[in-house]
């Protein structure tokens, strides 16, 4: 036991010196491209600046189940078929029939019910002899039948409607303001933060410098390998994966160096800023080069600060406004029309909608 132990010890030490010379590079080509050489060695010195292979891992096996299919997620769905929670076909694609019949899976063998699929999940499901509960497998298939909603349901939840309502209330002034200055509707933007950040409340569960600089530093798929296991993934689908790696790696160093600029330009701290799996930021949720080209210094205080309420509504007021939110939009027809164009998701306009519907007074639909 004891030697067991010290060898697993000794392989986790031989890999820390990896780990920890993972953005030695990238801080070199921050440096030649003209990033101040005491800014890239305060910001990467910092504790909390540490790489991470789930941006890039994420990124590119979420590509690859929509190219290829996932062969964990159709074994998953051949399971759970068999056991009445799976009413749809095995493509190995995710979709909200699957993510059901995941949850109500994990909700029945005591798991966190996200619907996310894994693994360890397919092992389970592999393993249980016991089939969902008539009542369970008749409300799948009804939500199977019924097609998907049009609506992000959590965001309408209850708690999630009463936080639009309580930031809508507060910020009255500013909104109007907003709507001055760039014509969007106040119950529309707060549309807007609900769904993207909880009006703030969720900034992210990790650093924007670690999760830009860690992608960034992942041009090769095969750092990130691990988050494939139990994926046939041939030759030519790794060639692919190493392919996208570095198209999404040079697009992650185009924001990391962007993010140094509004850092520097605003007096932020970098290594203080929460960020989005892909490194968008703040209450209105920025990729640092549109914060360089939209954002506003809301109060006057001569910095963009997307953390702080007034800049973030204003900067995404000002996005907006260059991004087709122009004319009657207090017709809404021309509205989500502007809305589509700005995210093209049908299922994303009508959730603005239904918060804007109910912070007017009216229920939550769209």
């Amino acid at each position: 036991m004891r030697k067991t132990i010290l060898t697993a010890l000794l392989l986790a030490l031989a890999a820390l010196p990896a780990r920890a010379g993972q953005f030695d590079a990238l801080k070199g080509k921050l440096v030649a491209d003209g990033v101040p050489q005491a800014e890239v060695q305060a910001v990467f010195a910092k504790p909390g600046v540490a790489f991470t292979p789930d941006p890039m891992g994420k990124k590119l096996l979420e590509m690859y189940t929509a190219k290829y299919g996932s062969d964990v997620v159709r074994r998953l769905q051949g399971r759970l078929s068999a056991l009445g929670y799976y009413f749809g076909q095995n493509t190995g694609r995710l979709d909200f029939v699957f993510r059901n019949g995941v949850r109500a899976f994990q909700r029945d063998h005591g798991l966190t019910a996200d619907g996310r699929y894994s693994l360890d999940l397919a092992t389970l499901a592999d393993q249980e002899q016991q089939k969902a509960s008539a009542e369970t497998s008749r409300e799948l298939k009804a939500l199977a039948d019924q097609g998907p909603p049009d609506v992000y349901e959590v965001i309408l939840a209850p708690e999630r409607l009463a936080e639009a309502k309580e930031f809508f209330d507060a910020n009255q002034a500013l909104l109007e303001d907003m709507r001055a200055r760039y014509g969007v509707p106040p119950a529309v933007a707060v549309g807007l933060l609900t769904v993207e950040t909880r009006t703030g409340k969720f900034l992210g569960d990790n650093l924007a410098v670690n999760n830009l600089a860690s992608m960034a530093a992942s041009a090769t798929a095969s750092g990130v390998m691990g988050l494939f296991a139990g994926e046939n993934v041939t030759p030519d689908r790794k060639t692919w994966l190493d392919a996208k790696a570095a198209e999404k790696a040079a697009w992650a160093y185009t924001e990391l160096k962007a993010l140094f600029t509004y850092a520097r330009l605003n007096r932020l701290d970098l290594a203080a800023m929460p960020g989005s799996i892909y490194g968008a930021i703040g209450v209105s949720q920025f990729m640092p080069s549109s914060l360089l080209r939209f954002g506003v210094d809301g109060d006057g205080d001569g910095r963009v600060d997307i953390f702080n309420v007034r800049d973030a509504v204003f900067s995404m007021a000002n996005y907006l406004r260059n991004h087709g939110f122009t004319g009657n939009l207090d017709d809404e027809a021309a509205l989500r029309e502007a809305l589509f164009r700005y995210n093209h998701s049908q299922t994303y306009v009508n959730t603005i909608m239904a918060v804007s519907h109910f912070l007017k007074g009216g229920p939550a639909q769209p």
